[in-house]
Order: structure tokens, then C-alpha cells, then sequence
């Protein structure tokens, strides 16, 4: 069976590790299943915009899935017409890891998905709605961000109605980035409710945060990278979690780079703060990025 899945995104979507699952249930039927993986493939994306991208761009991906979710192949069948952005496909189906178990309507052993992605080199999304005192409101989504110094924003994305994606660069190259366009967090906010039934007392209990620490743990490693500490921090009435893990497979051409990854569950919606530096600056980084991580936060009614 084919599944033709298309996505669309302004400039690029940030790869935003996703939310930790401790005990994954596959979806429904087949086509909550197309629109998962979908989902989880796309908000992987990212792709380096250099000054000679422009206009749109059009690759189109083929995977081979396994029942289990596991991606046997994964192919390049249509060029965008830029070999870093045929890259950058790639790295997102890697990135993105297992996708979700089949649904019990699905019969065969595996599935071939076609993913056809719009990327639109040409055009930004409009500032944020408000500013004050150094804070960052984005009303749309009921979220703020006020940054530290000596960070500032380069960058922002909003990939539909109910996400964000804001990167963020140091005005003193403190600490050190490791991507080439400067940018050392990309802070994420999805406010879609990812726990619809729970409350922030229940998000917060010892067993939901363990959970998410072992899952975290027992991830692939040659996927995710290897958890090297974890952190659980409280902050404006939320538990968050924050790791420290070693590139992916296929980012070991960077073995030198560590990644801070803090995540805070609301009802209303979830924080997710990815930092990256080198292996020797992180443990003084841990610090400033942290108060990112603390500088997020729902906008005041």
C-alpha cells in the first residue's frame, strides 16, 4: 500500500526532538497513521538556508516501513534541485527514528509512504505580536519567551496554527555554536493539548516523570545518542526535564557536540528547549540554557 503524504513548511521546521513516549499505542486506523507519520517526519526537518536557496523547493521522500515502525529504507525520489536540502531530507527521517506501530486495519508487513515537502525559501512569517521589557509574547498561541542575555532571537517559524519554532543565537558567540548559522537553541511550542485528560498535578507526579526519564534512556542510541545526564527542574509550576546526549549516527561526523534538551508538559500545550555546544563548553552551558528553558512560559490572560 502507498500513502502519498504532503507537508508545508515556511523556510524550514526546526528538529525538535519529539515528546518523550513511554508506552506508545498505535493509532486507530490507517489514516491517523498516515498523519502521524507524517507529523513526526515534518516537525524533524531541518534545513540550512544559505544565501544562494530561493524560491520553492519541492523533494519528494520514499520510506519502506515495518509494522513495528522501524524505516528499512529510505529514498530520495525527487529532487529539490540542492543537494544540502535532499541532505537535510534525509537526516530528518534518521532524526525522526522509529515512527508509530501500524494500526490493526494495517495487514501487510510493511508500508511504502511517499512524503512530497513544500519548502518555501522565499518568505517569513510575521513578528510576534507583542514586546515589553525584553519579553516576547506570541498572543495566537497564548506563549511568551524572554530571553537572557546575551541571547537574541535570529529566527522564527510557524509551521501551522498551533506551533512555533524560535531559534536563538548568542550576541557573544558564549558558548559556542555548532551550526553554521549561529544558531545555539531552538525553542519549540506546540499548543496542541498533548495530555488532553490530565492535569498539570498529574503531569508532574513522580511516576509520569520516571516514566519519561526511562523512556529516555532505553531510546536508541544510534538514533537519538546517548543520554549522558538528566536533570528534573520545577519552574513556574511545571516539572521539566532536561538531558544531555550524544549526536546520533548520523551526526557522528560531530562527536565533538553534546545537546541540552529540556521538555515541560502543560495541559494548555508543551515547551521544548534544544540547545546545542561543544562537548567541552556543556557543562558551563548547562546553566544558560537552563534559563532559556526558564524564560518560556504561557502569556498572561
Amino acid at each position: 500500500m502507498r500513502w502519498i503524504l504532503f507537508g508545508c513548511l515556511f523556510l524550514s521546521v526546526f528538529g525538535m526532538a519529539s515528546i518523550l513516549r513511554a508506552e506508545e499505542k498505535p493509532p486507530a486506523t490507517k489514516t491517523e497513521w498516515a498523519a502521524e507519520v507524517k507529523r513526526r517526519l515534518v516537525e524533524n526537518l531541518a534545513v540550512a538556508v544559505g544565501s544562494d536557496l530561493t524560491s520553492m523547493r519541492h523533494p519528494e521522500l520514499k520510506l519502506i516501513v515495518r509494522r513495528n515502525g522501524t524505516i528499512a529504507k529510505m529514498t530520495v525520489i525527487r529532487s529539490s534541485g540542492h543537494k544540502s536540502i535532499d541532505e537535510a531530507v534525509l537526516r530528518m527521517a534518521k532524526r525522526t527514528g522509529r515512527l508509530p506501530p501500524f494500526s490493526r486495519d494495517m495487514k501487510g508487513k510493511q508500508e511504502e509512504v511517499i512524503l512530497s515537502i513544500e519548502i518555501d525559501l522565499g518568505e517569513r512569517p510575521p513578528p510576534p505580536d507583542t514586546r515589553s521589557k525584553g519579553e516576547t509574547v506570541y498572543e495566537a498561541l497564548g506563549f511568551r519567551l524572554e530571553l537572557p542575555q546575551p541571547f537574541e532571537i535570529s529566527q522564527t517559524r510557524r509551521p501551522n496554527d498551533t506551533e512555533i519554532y524560535i531559534d536563538v543565537r548568542s550576541r557573544t558567540n558564549e558558548p559556542s555554536s555548532t551550526h553554521a548559522n549561529g544558531t545555539v537553541c531552538t525553542v519549540g511550542f506546540d499548543a496542541r493539548p498533548s495530555e488532553r485528560d490530565m492535569t498539570q498535578s498529574q503531569l508532574n507526579a513522580d511516576d509520569v516523570i520516571l516514566k519519561k526519564i526511562t523512556a529516555a534512556a532505553r531510546r536508541e542510541p544510534s538514533l537519538f545518542g546517548k543520554v549522558e545526564s538528566t536533570i528534573v527542574f520545577d519552574h513556574d509550576g511545571v516539572r521539566g526535564i532536561a538531558t544531555i546526549t550524544t549526536p546520533a549516527l548520523f551526526d557522528r561526523h560531530m562527536s565533538d557536540r553534546r545537546q541540552y534538551q529540556a521538555t515541560m508538559v502543560r495541559p494548555q500545550g508543551t515547551v521544548t528547549v534544544s540547545c546545542w555546544t561543544t562537548a567541552k563548553a556543556m557543562p558551563h552551558a548547562i546553566a544558560m540554557f537552563q534559563k532559556i528553558a526558564e524564560g518560556t512560559g504561557l502569556a498572561k490572560p
